[in-house]
């Protein structure tokens, strides 16, 4: 069901209202999965990415873990309100810049709790047919609260979402990304083997 999100109708959110659908929709669930399968993104918005595009890898990867104290304390919160959070990465080889910048961020928040697991893009080849896979957000899963969004991109930065709100079409998808997820490795394992050693990435522009 993946493969043919593209072709079925939903209501189309521009940037603003996703991000406050997402805020109002989110603190009601008790599990979110994200599938991220595109390998470059831009994220003008975070000094971190934007130090990595600019040839600044140390400043990239000192801001990121800035971040840390904050990102504990919405962990802490996830865990007081009973919400899991899972995602799947899937990864090109040789690594983007963006892959080995986000990877970095990610590894901190999976030593936080968020469940991350990564998987080559072969993985998906057979559901890629017509088209490579959407980026795709589901909320809940037994909770009363389910939605899902595929996340638009404009020339790769976030532009806001198509949402999905038909229970068995979220539950399709929601059960292939969990398939996925199950396949893939964990983050901190992967990141140790591929990531930890590579020299900084080329500088991108901004």
């Amino acid at each position: 069901m993946l493969d043919r999100l593209n072709l079925i109708s939903a209501q189309t959110l521009g940037l603003d209202e996703y991000r406050n659908d997402f805020r109002s929709n989110f603190w009601k669930i008790d599990i979110s999965w994200k599938l991220e399968r595109e390998t470059t993104f831009k994220e003008p918005d975070s000094p971190s990415w934007t130090a990595m595009a600019e040839g600044d890898w140390n400043k990239a990867l000192l801001l990121a873990e800035e971040l840390r104290p904050v990102r504990t304390v919405h962990q802490r919160d996830l865990d007081r309100n009973g919400i899991v959070q899972r995602r799947i990465r899937f990864v090109s080889r040789p690594l983007t810049p963006y892959l080995q910048w986000e990877l970095n961020v990610l590894k901190i928040w999976a030593e936080l709790g968020e469940q991350i697991r990564i998987l080559p893009v072969d993985a998906v080849g057979h559901l890629e047919a017509n088209g490579q896979l959407p980026e795709v957000l589901v909320l809940g899963d037994r909770s009363s609260t389910q939605v899902m969004y595929v996340i638009r991109y404009v020339d790769g930065v976030l532009a806001g979402a198509r949402k999905f709100t038909d229970p068995a079409l979220i539950a399709a998808c929601r059960a292939e990304i969990a398939a996925l997820w199950r396949q893939g490795e964990e983050i901190l394992s992967y990141f140790d083997r591929e990531v930890a050693h590579l020299p900084p990435p080329a500088p991108q522009g901004v």
